[in-house]
Formats: C-alpha cells, sequence, structure tokens
C-alpha cells in the first residue's frame, strides 16, 4: 500500500518527512533511481555503514521546496513508499511516524498489510550493510 502526501496545502508540516530526512536507500532503490538520470554521487551518502538519501539545505535531494514535491515520486525509496508506517528497531515492530499529518489516517489494517513487507525490506538493509 502506497501512501499520498496531502497536497492541497492544509498541512502546515508540509513534507516534514522530506525535510532532514534519514530515510535508508536499498541497493534496489539506488538502481531503479539511476535509471532516471542521476549518478550515485548525486543522491546517496553513507550513514553507519549504510545508504541512505543526501540532503541539499537540510532537505532530502529530490524535495523541490517551491512545489513542495518530490522530483521522483513515481520512482520514490521503498522507504518513502511505506512511510508513515516505519519499523522501530529496538522493539521489533511497525509503528506510525506521528510527525507526519497524514499518521491518524493509518489504519490497524494498513499496519498489518504493510508491516511484513516492511520487515523484509529492513531485513534485506541490514543485509546489504556497507
Amino acid at each position: 500500500m502506497d501512501f499520498k502526501c496531502n497536497h492541497d496545502g492544509s498541512c502546515d508540516k508540509v513534507k516534514l518527512c522530506c525535510i532532514e530526512t534519514e530515510m535508508l536507500l536499498s541497493r534496489e532503490d539506488i538502481e531503479r533511481i539511476k535509471k532516471l538520470g542521476y549518478s550515485e554521487t548525486d543522491f546517496v551518502e553513507e550513514y553507519l555503514g549504510f545508504f541512505q538519501l543526501k540532503n541539499i539545505d537540510g532537505h532530502c535531494v529530490f524535495y523541490d521546496p517551491e512545489t513542495t514535491l518530490c522530483k521522483i515520486y513515481n520512482e520514490r525509496p521503498q522507504g518513502c513508499r511505506f512511510y508513515p508506517i516505519i519499523y522501530d528497531l529496538d522493539n521489533e515492530q511497525c509503528i506510525v511516524d506521528n510527525y507526519c499529518p497524514s499518521a491518524s489516517t493509518v489504519s490497524k489494517e494498513d499496519i498489518e498489510t504493510v508491516c511484513p513487507r516492511l520487515r523484509q525490506f529492513v531485513k534485506r538493509l541490514m543485509l546489504q550493510k556497507i
């Protein structure tokens, strides 16, 4: 299930998830984005042995602050597609990131649907650690 961002201007936290992002990337994410014409050095940085989206001027490299839209929305990383459902490594469970303005719209069923794929994604990231 892909969650859509609120683009109607009613959100006072517009794209908070894209500001100072810590979004981890899988090798599949990197290869998919490279096919759009980006070089890995354009958007990837290392963080604690993982690949992570690069921040430019305090926001995700693909975030356009003028339009408040993602430049690669249709090809965005898998973690962005799961968001606002995130994986809490400490407690080994899927939770909703309450910083997301749409967090209250995520149902228990949404979490149950997404969580198995999110767990699998996190497991793959751990195996791909640099």
